[in-house]
């Protein structure tokens, strides 16, 4: 399969441009810009003025914000099918995140020109890009409820869990999660490198998370062995 059809496929499935018919769709794949971006390389840096946007075809990119000290927090992870870069090129205003490739990442670009033509032929789209921000919107809202009114025991947890149930992996009944460096855990939970790792040998403490080689196994309960 070519490159164009290898984006009419991913278009097919995109919640951008789904239920779109094949012509349309077609002639929507003549309009996107093939890109590769090598594991650790940056795709756009927060308050950059650039205004395309991003489908992704292959690989994995993080979405992350970093303060004056370079701690960072990760906003979201985003692997094949789906797509970034929309705010900006909606409004305009600058990138609201720094987008790194996790991975060797290969991407499709569209431009905002071209993208409104496409919303213009295809007024049914405005529905979809709605849908799509709102469900961004509530992913927010549960990274702010977590920071607010979580402890980073229960972040991690809620953490684990949400990684556990989306890979399925399980051992004797328990989610198995590979494990990552403290500082890249802490980088998921808003929290220092220094309180997950406190954090961390509570909950082993406590049995609410326990060691297993390279993984962590966590109980399918955790949340309700912890105090919120």
């Amino acid at each position: 399969m070519g490159e164009t059809g290898r984006i009419i496929d991913f278009l097919r499935k995109s919640v951008l441009f789904r239920n779109l018919p094949e012509s349309d769709l077609r002639k929507i794949s003549l309009k996107f810009e093939f890109m590769d971006l090598p594991m650790g390389e940056v795709l756009f840096y927060e308050k950059d003025t650039s205004s395309d946007m991003y489908l992704i075809l292959e690989g994995k990119v993080r979405a992350s914000l970093f303060d004056e000290h370079g701690n960072e927090l990760v906003l979201a992870e985003l692997g094949p099918g789906e797509f970034l870069g929309e705010m900006s090129m909606i409004d305009q205003l600058p990138r609201s995140a720094t987008v790194i490739a996790e991975e060797p990442t290969k991407l499709a670009s569209l431009s905002r020109d071209a993208f409104l033509k496409i919303l213009r032929e295809n007024p049914d789209i405005s529905v979809n890009v709605i849908k799509a921000l709102v469900a961004r919107l509530r992913r927010t809202d549960y990274m702010v409820e977590a920071l607010a009114f979580r402890n980073v025991e229960s972040r991690i947890v809620k953490f684990l869990l949400e990684v556990g149930r989306e890979r399925g992996v399980t051992e004797n009944g328990k989610f198995k999660v590979r494990k990552m460096t403290h500082r890249d855990l802490a980088s998921r939970v808003g929290s220092s490198r220094e309180a997950v790792t406190k954090a961390l040998k509570a909950l082993n403490f406590k049995g609410v998370i326990e060691d297993s080689g390279n993984f962590w196994l966590v109980s399918p309960n955790a949340e309700e062995e912890i105090d919120p």
